[in-house]
């Protein structure tokens, strides 16, 4: 019988981060001045964002008050290694990842999703209710569009709970998130001069669920009765069937798609509940000043 194979100290996870953070020392041991000045240049993960500060924090303030349904939280800017790409379909290289075993928080509803579980777990039957305002990491290259880059704020809603009948949890968590980002819009518009108009609500949807798509749409109508609802075909399997893109038209007429719902089952993946139901949301809340102007 041959000996057994013995595990090196190359095998255990700690060991292979004590490595890994020694280079990290030897690595800053050599930079330079210089070579901080260098990559703060270049390196578009590091710099500034374009909105300065005093209006982020007056959109984040007016966000807030828009949601007054809904536990606010301040997030650590790390989660849990993988928070974004274990319970939904999406690459760990969107994220950047770290050697302790946490990762930059790349979307913040991944993490609600997580805090929603660890509720629902001490209370299945509970209603979770939560939002936050967080600036967010993403390493894939930026997509093409005015003032979108590598790090941006979001400002997010996420409702978790229990299924209902006739689809009544998603259908009023549809309904309350996107009742918040109308609110946000309207606030900004008579406050900061905000310029936009005819809103619209673009459902989409894969055919798994049709009598919900019909529930949402309804349901839209009736609680945004001046906003322009359309129905498109969803072909992403990120989220769980259905899709909502929200936003208004800027002063040339363009359609500006601020806001991103989708219904999910991440929650009930953590909770291993498949009676857990999950809507989430966000809107790219730095993109407002961008794209309608104001002050």
């Amino acid at each position: 019988m041959s000996e057994p194979s013995r595990r090196t100290r190359h095998d255990s996870p700690s060991d292979r981060r004590g490595e890994l953070l020694a280079a990290a020392r030897d690595e800053a041991a050599r930079r330079r001045p210089a070579d901080l000045m260098r990559q703060w240049s270049t390196d578009a993960t590091v710099g500034p964002s374009i909105v300065d500060l005093r209006t982020t924090l007056a959109y984040d303030a007016l966000a807030l008050d828009a949601a007054p349904d809904y536990e606010a939280l301040l997030l650590s800017p790390v989660a849990p290694l993988g928070a974004a790409s274990v319970v939904a379909p999406t690459s760990q290289d969107r994220t950047l990842s770290t050697i302790r075993a946490s990762e930059v928080v790349s979307d913040p509803t991944n993490v609600l999703a997580l805090e929603a579980a660890r509720r629902l777990l001490a209370d299945p039957r509970g209603h979770v209710r939560l939002c936050s305002s967080h600036q967010v990491l993403r390493m894939q290259p930026v997509a093409d569009g005015e003032g979108r880059t590598r790090h941006f704020r979001l400002f997010v809603l996420a409702d978790a709970g229990a299924g209902l009948a006739d689809d009544g949890f998603e259908v009023a968590a549809v309904a309350a998130q996107l009742g918040v980002y109308r609110r946000i819009l309207d606030a900004a518009a008579s406050t900061h001069g905000l310029d936009w108009e005819h809103p619209l609500a673009v459902v989409r949807t894969d055919g798994s669920h049709p009598a919900l798509a019909e529930r949402v749409i309804a349901a839209i109508a009736a609680s945004q009765a001046d906003a322009e609802v359309r129905a498109e075909s969803l072909s992403s399997n990120y989220y769980h069937g259905l899709r909502i893109g929200f936003g208004a038209h800027d002063r040339a007429g363009v359609f500006r798609e601020v806001v991103d719902l989708g219904v999910f089952d991440w929650v009930a993946q953590l909770t291993t509940n498949r009676r857990h139901r999950s809507v989430a949301s966000a809107i790219g809340i730095q993109l407002l000043p961008v794209l309608f102007g104001g002050r």
